[in-house]
């Protein structure tokens, strides 16, 4: 099946072959005609799916049609998303999408100048999408006019659910009197997620993306068992013995983060932090520093992170395991996208093990272990791991992980541990 044959306009055919899709995703020939013909839908489709383009290219068509027969530019499609980044990404998508048409988007989302989203709102705009806070202080002070929007988008919603934005949600339908269509998107299906369809939306359409993994099949997940104490060493010798240009790593805690780049920049391993500490104007150059190739790891914070959408990442590691299962699927997800290949990685230390065992329960699946040479395996994870999974690392060679064994040393010879050489300037 063709983008023609999904009814699109040849604008938009050409805006998403100049992004080089040749053909229509899964999930969007699957949403892309329920969409056009108005329906609620609830979609259910991992990250790096084009879901994004599945739900965005219908609400394109429906405004150009509308403009041949309405000269005045109206706010009628409202896409609502769980942070900054995720506004911001979104908007650059659309942007790209429609950039052969006369249409207007305009990102709001609190942190940046309120003065400067009113006065966009007041030039006109088809298209807004928007934080939940910023989206209802611009509502209830009439800043951003309502009573024209027909089509919400709810982006990441096991995302608002988590982060406690329902009754926002609920409080802004309020004042959407002309709603007709509602889209409910989720990287997984939950009983919550039921729960909140069955609350906003009307005989919704289900559509799942199925698959036997709950993460995408080329994402290549490896667990590294280490003790707590030497997992700052590991990191950085991951980095470099398998000399990653672009890495994101994940950690839990703002003040975790600041450690990681410090300790990863103090041995020239170019890091910078994305938590809620960076205004949205750092975290954003950021994030092209290392588009560009400027910047080598990003360390991350799990709701800092969303909405990175970087083409090309092919590694992902996990400083430590995440409170939610979910926050892993979202965490790995940002590898592998657009059918490319990635590697997802974790340190599992012995405070992390029973988060992890709920992982692979949730995820059906066992995640291969390897032990790295140089690295002591705590006696818990040695002792909770079944028969094989614990398994040896290949001998290093070019592009293994892995030490070569270390000549004995005598107990006055100062050991050499993994930082000290990474440590090293060169010529030393």
């Amino acid at each position: 099946m063709s983008f023609k044959q999904l009814h699109l306009s040849s604008e938009i055919i050409k805006a998403c072959q100049d992004k080089g899709y040749k053909e229509p995703t899964q999930v969007q020939k699957d949403i892309i005609p329920y969409l056009l013909r108005g329906k609620d839908l609830v979609v259910i489709a991992k990250t790096g799916t084009g879901k994004t383009a599945g739900f965005v290219l219908p609400m394109l068509q429906d405004i150009q049609q509308r403009s041949k027969q309405e000269k005045k530019r109206a706010l009628t499609k409202l896409i609502i998303a769980p942070t900054r980044e995720l506004v911001d990404q979104l908007t650059q998508n659309i942007k790209e999408y429609a950039k052969y048409l006369d249409i207007k988007i305009v990102p709001i989302y609190g942190g940046a100048n309120i003065n400067s989203q009113i006065k966009q709102l007041k030039q006109g705009a088809n298209i807004v999408v928007a934080t939940t806070g910023r989206l209802k202080e611009l509502i209830q002070t009439n800043n951003l006019n309502t009573s024209h929007i027909d089509t919400l988008v709810l982006d990441e919603a096991d995302t608002m659910l988590d982060m406690g934005f329902v009754a926002d949600i609920q409080d802004i339908l309020g004042h959407l009197p002309q709603l007709s269509q509602t889209i409910l998107c989720s990287a997984t299906i939950s009983p919550n997620i039921k729960k909140l369809s069955s609350q906003l939306l009307k005989n919704p359409k289900f559509i799942e993306l199925k698959s036997t993994n709950k993460v995408n099949e080329n994402i290549q997940q490896i667990i590294y068992p280490v003790a707590s104490s030497d997992k700052l060493e590991m990191l950085s010798y991951i980095i470099s013995s398998q000399n990653m240009q672009q890495v994101l790593v994940f950690c839990k805690t703002k003040k975790l983060s600041n450690e990681i780049v410090q300790f990863l920049n103090s041995y020239d391993l170019s890091a910078e932090v994305i938590n809620s500490e960076q205004t949205f104007a750092k975290r954003k150059k950021t994030i092209q520093k290392f588009k560009n190739n400027q910047l080598r790891v990003i360390v991350a914070t799990d709701v800092a992170a969303r909405g990175i959408d970087i083409k090309e990442l092919f590694y992902v590691i996990n400083f430590d395991v995440p409170f939610l299962q979910t926050d892993y699927i979202h965490r790995i997800g940002r590898t592998a996208r657009a059918n490319n290949n990635g590697v997802a990685i974790t340190l599992l230390d012995e405070y992390d093990m029973l988060s992890m065992q709920k992982i692979e329960q949730y995820l059906k699946q066992k995640i291969k272990r390897i032990k790295l040479d140089g690295f002591e395996v705590p006696k818990k994870i040695t002792m909770l791991s079944k028969k094989k999974i614990i398994e040896p690392a290949p001998k290093k060679t070019n592009g293994a992980f892995g030490r070569k064994k270390a000549k004995k040393q005598s107990k006055n010879e100062p050991k050499l541990r993994g930082k000290r050489i990474i440590g090293q300037k060169r010529g030393q």
